[in-house]
């Protein structure tokens, strides 16, 4: 629940020189000194999320991959050896989360997987709950952790839960199996039974690990809120839960919502907004991707020409989505689509309104979702539906870091700029408070304490589309 509503790169200064950026009669303030620290972004405006407030002025202090001092840049003395990257004129927020994130699989080539995770980063994407995972995803997180590999920090969920379980005993022996290798989350798809889900969901309840994801047309929205789901991705089972039992009884799941929508009955909305609160359980939309690709409204040249950054990925990747977009176009109609997306909206807006958990995600890289670069338009589609950029950047920082620590299976050392927090942090040129879009504005990002300037990020990015291009 809602708890409350100059140049790029980096340098090596002495403290003395770095009196010259500070206001006159710096000499006479206290100096907390961090001698030994790593790195300093200086004198920027910090946003840090604890409430809907700013620090202008203020100095973040990192060592050891960690933030060791949020201090007013006049309070602040460093050391030496200390890297500095300036951050006069500009915005400080922590790293962004994907709370429905996607990894290359076990048999992907190494730089397609390292590809990937780069391209989360560049964006300031520093945390990737990653579903429908693999058993290698285990050791790309440690990697991460031990700082081998550049990467955001991943939450990494199991292998697909659906249809396929055919039994309450062969989900029990699963959840046992996923819990035991050390998987942080189940990852729940289509098909399973009411019975399969319930004993699903008590033998996870009893171990304490969450699962989350869609919600089985069989089950129900209401059942499994009641189950313990975690999160709802997609908003999925939203739009039936509104429609009556009769008129989906042989409805496709996920797109067979689309010639339904004269049915939905609105007066069912609060309740579903009720169960949701009752629940604590959390919902990451996703409402690019269904109005991109989904039950889409509006053709693939479109989509093609407003995202550029297609050209990370395979050119394969690309043709396959274009397909999808244009079939599904002909196959539905856009008529239905945009009511279904209209739709949607205004539930995601009664969702805030009723001060629901909203967590960030946009299941990339899925149709015309690519990595990273997705989190920005999602963003700005959650202020179309009436969420304030504040509000946005919540769900994508602290909301996120609360919601997965619930348990004590996480911790919620990120999301909020406060020292002893990972130093996962984004330098925009703009203020996101004001026009949530300048979360594209990235002067810089730490992401575990490594920093990585406009131009780093810049020069890998050419790289990988240079790999795209050449069709690695």
């Amino acid at each position: 629940m809602r708890t409350q509503r100059s140049g790029s790169g980096i340098r090596s200064i002495p403290s003395a020189a770095l009196s010259l950026l500070l206001p006159a009669g710096f000499a006479c303030a206290p100096q907390p000194t961090v001698p030994d620290a790593d790195l300093a972004i200086v004198s920027a405006t910090v946003l840090p999320m604890d409430s809907e407030r700013t620090l202008p002025g203020h100095t973040v202090v990192v060592k050891d991959g960690r933030i060791a001092a949020v201090l007013p840049a006049a309070e602040v003395t460093l050391g030496a050896d200390t890297t500095i990257v300036d951050g006069e004129g500009r915005f400080l927020i922590p790293g962004l989360a994907e709370m429905h994130g996607h990894l290359p699989g076990a048999n992907s080539p190494p730089a397609l997987t390292e590809d990937v995770l780069m391209m989360y980063v560049a964006n300031g994407v520093t945390t990737v709950r990653g579903m429908q995972g693999h058993a290698s995803q285990l050791a790309l997180r440690d990697r991460i952790d031990a700082g081998e590999l550049i990467g955001p920090r991943l939450i990494v969920g199991s292998p697909s839960m659906s249809g396929r379980i055919e039994s309450p005993e062969e989900a029990v022996r699963l959840v046992r199996e996923y819990h035991e290798a050390g998987f942080d989350l189940l990852k729940v798809h289509e098909g399973l039974s009411p019975e399969t889900y319930a004993a699903l969901a008590a033998e996870a309840r009893s171990l304490g690990i969450p699962f989350a994801g869609h919600v089985a047309d069989e089950v129900g929205l209401f059942a499994a809120l009641e189950g313990g789901h975690d999160t709802v991705d997609h908003l999925d089972n939203f739009v039936e839960a509104l429609i009556p039992e009769e008129a989906r009884e042989e409805m496709e799941a996920l797109r067979g919502i689309a010639g339904l929508s004269e049915l939905v009955d609105l007066e069912r909305l609060p309740g579903v907004i009720e169960a949701i609160e009752a629940s604590g359980t959390g919902v990451v939309p996703t409402m690019v991707l269904w109005e991109s690709g989904i039950l889409p409204t509006r053709p693939s040249a479109a989509l093609k020409a407003e995202r550029p950054e297609i050209r990370y990925m395979p050119e394969e990747t690309v043709a396959r989505w274009t397909e999808t977009v244009d079939s599904g176009i002909e196959r539905y109609g856009v008529e239905n689509t945009e009511r279904i997306a209209a739709l949607r909206r205004r539930i995601l807006g009664a969702l805030n309104d009723a001060g629901a958990n909203i967590l960030l995600g946009t299941d990339s890289p899925q149709i015309f979702s690519v990595p990273g670069f997705s989190i920005h338009g999602e963003a700005v589609s959650y202020v179309e539906a009436g969420m304030t950029p504040y509000e946005v950047l919540e769900s994508g920082t602290r909301m996120v870091a609360e919601h997965v620590a619930r348990g004590g299976r996480l911790a919620a050392d990120f999301g909020v700029i406060a020292p002893g927090n990972r130093a996962d942090l984004v330098l925009l040129d703009a203020n996101p408070l004001e026009d949530i879009a300048a979360t594209r504005e990235i002067r810089g990002v730490v992401a575990g304490g490594r920093y990585l300037s406009a131009a780093d990020i810049a020069g890998a990015l050419d790289a990988i589309a240079a790999r795209r291009a050449a069709g690695e």
